[in-house]
């Protein structure tokens, strides 16, 4: 696991300074100051295991700059704690930009599936442990980034445009980050992000026409229609394990 973390480590390096040149270190951001995105294993209960379930990744808070290296750290802490499920749940109302393209990225080098939904504190099962969740801004790259993308029932997942100049704060840590943008060059890097993910392009005309200031939250049928998610009612049960 360690090699492994290595070297995507340098893959994606590589990926988000590609990222930053072509739309610059913007932030995605909610008004409102928002906790780092936190990583946890859940125990699962699923009924296709044998023998005891994987356990599932779940995370929630707001995207990083460097996202994907908060990921492996945790990847690496997660050695010797049992087996992992390919999947992770995530509710994250946005982020870096950058963040969240490396992000996904490292989620498709890894073959994991994405749910977005929130945990409820129970054990996980095909009918339990979760509700309906938020992904939003920079969190929606990391969905893409899924092999397979689910939703719960009732979630919201939304895009818009980066924010950008002198007013724009770090969403952890209140200080300004001065971010410009490219907003041409940085929606054609989306355009072949979400082409590389198998996402339809209708993901990136609203993202390009949703002001900052708002958000254009997707219904069921459009999520289905641009294969961004499907209703994790849909999923089946019994996910590939990481040793």
């Amino acid at each position: 696991m360690a090699y492994i973390v290595m070297m995507l480590n340098r893959f994606l390096d590589g990926i988000a300074r590609r990222t930053c040149l072509a739309i610059g270190a913007a932030a995605v951001l909610w008004a409102t100051p928002a906790a780092a995105l936190s990583y946890r294993l859940v125990d699962a209960d699923f009924p296709n295991c044998k023998g005891e379930c994987p356990k599932v990744i779940v995370a929630s808070g707001t995207i990083s700059q460097n996202e994907h290296l908060q990921l492996f750290a945790f990847l690496e802490q997660s050695l010797g704690h049992g087996k992992v499920a390919q999947i992770l749940v995530i509710e994250s109302p946005g982020g870096f930009t950058a963040g969240g393209l490396a992000l996904g990225y490292a989620l498709r080098k890894l073959k994991m599936s994405v749910i977005v939904g929130r945990w409820t504190g129970e054990s996980l099962t095909g009918k339990s442990g979760l509700t309906s969740g938020t992904c939003a801004s920079a969190c929606v790259f990391a969905l893409a980034g899924g092999t397979s993308r689910y939703f719960v029932t009732g979630s919201r997942v939304g895009v818009h445009r980066a924010h950008t100049g002198t007013a724009v704060l770090d969403p952890t840590t209140r200080l300004p980050v001065n971010a410009t943008v490219d907003h041409e060059s940085g929606h054609a890097f989306f355009r072949q992000f979400f082409r590389t993910m198998g996402v339809d392009n209708g993901v990136v005309e609203k993202l390009a026409a949703t002001q900052s200031e708002s958000m254009y939250w997707f219904s069921p049928d459009e999520m289905s229609r641009y294969r961004l998610a499907r209703d994790s009612s849909a999923r089946p049960t019994g996910e590939r394990k990481r040793r």
